[in-house]
């Protein structure tokens, strides 16, 4: 709490003495400019050319903040009707004279948006309104404000005439309000770069140099030659300059004019106000021209200074990412990329640029990179594409590319595309590792370890997905199921051992899957006993093959002297889609056991074809 108050004690003499501070500078500013634009009055026999002190107290209220604006006007105040009071004026004079000046800078200030630099002021959305409002709305309202208070005395007073009083206050405003925004947030320094002072003191010497030339002579109506320089300043030079070039115009042209020299004494006026109007109108047309064109070149020198931000932006991360960056004209030749190229690719920057990107993919990508190319420059919408490229040592290498159009209108039919390039080589190469293990394991999973047919966990997945994929209608295409036994192998077992049993099932094994093609289904369905699905089969075809099959093992002569046959035989049952109303694959396996029972029942080494009456 007492930390809190001492602060607060410490804080408000700081801030009144900062206020003070404020108060002093405006108060003395303005008595100086007030006493400056009385010598150029005096100089100009009793015709204010320009009113300077108007535009320095709205340049700095412009500036400060909102909680010091009233020390601003407070010491202008004062120091508007010192000087005036020192001047020789009455009271009420002085007091109209700075009431009439306090109108003007209010009413702008209130109209004009706060800025921090005088470059701020010539945006063209915001110079425009700085225009009309401090070159034309104030200076009517500050005038008629005059009219008012000085009706008794305007007539004989140095301001009698309200446009010379409209007029110098623009002038003053238009010139010196930028003027004080540029001294007090230190822009004027830029004049002072090495990089700017010798082309800027040479812009005002041309100014000068001219329009003494043209305002020391009266023979030749020579006035408009000014602009020139003017223009030429505005062109090369900060917003200070330009409006240091205009000070100078005035400053010179008003001596001469007033000494009866200059284009203005050849133009038929008759009076000095005459010519002094005539100057100050002008120097408002010099302005028109020189301040437009200083707004232009501001906003092209940022948008310059943008640009390369932007292409150094880009150059920086087109250089550090870890993606190429490409782009391709319409016909897939390369018209950039980024220096990674070499590093990814092998080839140099200038190796590519003018190839054909399709001369570097694999032969099997070729149409869906051009595809991709071509939905992207149609749609204008990013696609991504996976590929293979060959790089400078021939190999191949797995990358993916985002592409994007990149129109250089809003009618541009043909836009150059914007390829970003990954080396994805690794990762492509482990994912294809990886689906090989995963089918390895899936195999061992489903792969019979004695035989080398699938095993009848998978059997009974793939023959469901078979059965499911036939037609409804119950037509062609059917299919036939085999239920294959060897006859008497516990006997085989129990006389040679396991060791040749196991061979002899492999045996059996081979000779059934060779006896079938390659689209049947042939597994070991447990023990001695196998099963095959056969693909698109009729019962004959059905038929044949498993007697082919019966006949082959038969004709190897296996020895088996506990067999009545003396060798190893197979008894096959058969069953076809055909022979039941309703087809699930638990009902052809029975229907198939059944069948193979009956073979085994009449007296085994034969095939038989179920006959119905399949018992639930």
């Amino acid at each position: 709490m007492d930390d809190d108050r001492g602060q607060t004690l410490t804080a408000t003499p700081i801030d009144t003495r900062n206020q003070v501070r404020v108060a002093t500078i405006a108060a003395t500013a303005s008595f100086g400019l007030v006493v400056v634009s009385g010598q150029l009055k005096t100089m100009a026999g009793e015709i204010v050319a320009v009113w300077i002190a108007a535009g320095y107290l709205l340049g700095h209220l412009l500036t400060v903040p909102r909680h010091r604006k009233a020390s601003v006007l407070v010491g202008g105040f004062v120091g508007n009707l010192v000087a005036n009071l020192l001047g020789g004026e009455s009271l009420y004079v002085s007091l109209s004279f700075t009431a009439c000046g306090l109108i003007e800078v209010c009413t702008a200030t209130l109209l004009l948006p706060q800025v921090h630099s005088a470059n701020e002021l010539i945006v063209p959305r915001i110079l425009l309104r700085f225009v009309i409002v401090a070159g034309i709305f104030a200076p009517l309202i500050s005038g008629l404000a005059a009219v008012l208070l000085l009706q008794g005395v305007f007539t004989t007073h140095p301001f009698s005439s309200f446009s010379n009083w409209v007029i110098s206050d623009s002038l003053g405003l238009l010139i010196f309000t930028p003027v004080t925004i540029n001294i007090i947030s230190g822009e004027w320094r830029s004049f002072l770069q090495p990089s700017n002072r010798g082309k800027s003191l040479g812009l005002l010497s041309l100014v000068g140099c001219v329009t003494a030339l043209i305002f020391a002579q009266s023979t030749h109506s020579l006035l408009y030659w000014v602009l020139p320089p003017l223009a030429l300043l505005a062109f090369h030079a900060e917003l200070s300059t330009v409006l240091m070039g205009i000070l100078i115009c005035i400053s010179i042209a008003v001596p001469f004019t007033v000494r009866g020299a200059g284009p203005l004494w050849l133009n038929g006026f008759h009076t000095m106000e005459e010519r002094i109007l005539a100057l100050q109108v002008f120097t408002l047309a010099a302005l028109s021209i020189a301040l437009p064109i200083t707004a232009l070149e501001v906003q092209r020198n940022r948008l310059l200074v943008l640009l390369r931000d932007g292409q150094r932006q880009f150059r920086t991360l087109a250089e550090y990412t870890e993606e190429v960056i490409l782009q391709l004209g319409p016909d897939g030749v390369f018209q950039y990329a980024s220096p990674r190229v070499t590093s990814v690719l092998g080839f140099s920057v200038s190796h590519l640029i003018g190839a054909d990107i399709s001369g570097l993919l694999h032969r099997d990508d070729v149409e869906r990179v051009q595809l991709a190319m071509r939905e992207a420059a149609s749609a204008q919408s990013n696609e991504s594409v996976q590929y293979r490229i060959r790089r400078r040592d021939g190999s191949l290498v797995w990358v993916r590319s985002f592409i994007a159009a990149m129109p250089m209108g809003p009618r541009d039919d043909n836009p150059s595309l914007l390829f970003t390039l990954r080396d994805i080589d690794e990762h492509v190469l482990a994912q294809q590792q990886r689906e090989a293990e995963r089918r390895r394991l899936e195999d061992l999973a489903y792969i019979d370890s004695l035989t080398g047919l699938r095993n009848r966990r998978y059997f009974d997945v793939e023959f469901a997905r078979r059965l499911m994929a036939m037609p409804e209608d119950g037509g062609d295409p059917m299919m036939a199921v085999l239920f294959i036994d060897v006859d008497y192998f516990k006997q085989f077992n129990d006389r040679f051992g396991h060791q040749r049993g196991d061979e002899c099932l492999r045996t059996v094994a081979k000779h059934i899957q060779t006896g079938i093609r390659t689209v049947d289904l042939p597994a070991r369905y447990g023990g001695e006993e196998f099963v095959v699905v056969l693909k698109e089969c009729s019962l004959a075809l059905a038929t044949r093959t498993a007697e082919r099959i019966r006949c082959e093992i038969e004709a190897l002569s296996i020895s088996h002297d506990s067999s009545p046959f003396g060798k190893v035989t197979v008894s096959i049952g058969i069953v076809h889609t055909t022979d039941l109303e309703t087809i699930n694959t638990a009902e052809l396996l029975r229907a198939a056991d059944a069948a193979l029972y009956d073979a085994k029942r009449l007296g085994r080494n034969r095939v038989f074809h179920w006959q119905g009456n399949l018992a639930a």
